[in-house]
């Protein structure tokens, strides 16, 4: 196998994923056949990643060493967001589950897509059970926090002029956009 390295580039983007995931971002990469073939194929190659000590595998996923996560439905539906931003072959920075302690607030994960000299960052909530109230409060603790500019800056080690809100999910509120809108837009 000739492509943990990538699968492993992947993970930690991801954090934690199943097979099918990895399989779909390899073939969408042209590594593989598209459908059982990456599967599988990503399959040993994650297998051989846990025998390295580089994964964990869990019950029908594998995470990263210091993941907590079970993988459960909205860990699951986070990391097919996830997959489908590394998708767009922008040059991308994801920290998942990022506590902004400032705020009292942990995002789904903090984003910045780059492309050339632009880049946009975005927060990304998977919103599967949560409400309608609590997105807005989240949405307004972060349009109020005076340092978000100059934390996410520091974080990403470049100037953040503007952060975004972006939801998965059906649930809305105003100042959010939108993860399958949000994307064909940046993806133009």
């Amino acid at each position: 196998m000739a492509h943990e390295e990538t699968i492993y580039g992947l993970m930690e983007s991801l954090v934690i994923a199943d097979k099918h995931i990895i399989g779909d971002l390899m073939a969408h990469k042209g590594l593989w056949t598209k459908g059982v073939s990456a599967v599988n194929n990503s399959y040993k190659a994650l297998n051989l990643l846990v025998d390295s000590g580089k994964l964990v595998r869990g019950d029908g996923y594998f995470k990263l060493p210091d993941c907590r996560s079970e993988y459960k439905i909205h860990s699951q539906l986070l990391s097919k967001a996830l997959a489908e931003i590394i998708k767009l072959n922008l040059e991308s920075k994801i920290f998942r589950e990022m506590s902004l302690q400032e705020i009292g607030l942990r995002m789904d994960s903090i984003i910045l897509l780059t492309r050339g000299n632009e880049s946009v960052c975005f927060c990304l909530e998977v919103c599967n059970n949560e409400t309608e109230s609590y997105l807005a409060s989240k949405v307004n603790a972060l349009k109020n926090w005076d340092g978000a500019l100059q934390t996410f800056s520091l974080l990403f080690e470049t100037n953040i002029k503007e952060i975004d809100f972006v939801v998965s999910g059906d649930i809305s509120a105003d100042g959010v956009f939108k993860l399958n809108e949000y994307l064909m837009e940046v993806s133009k």
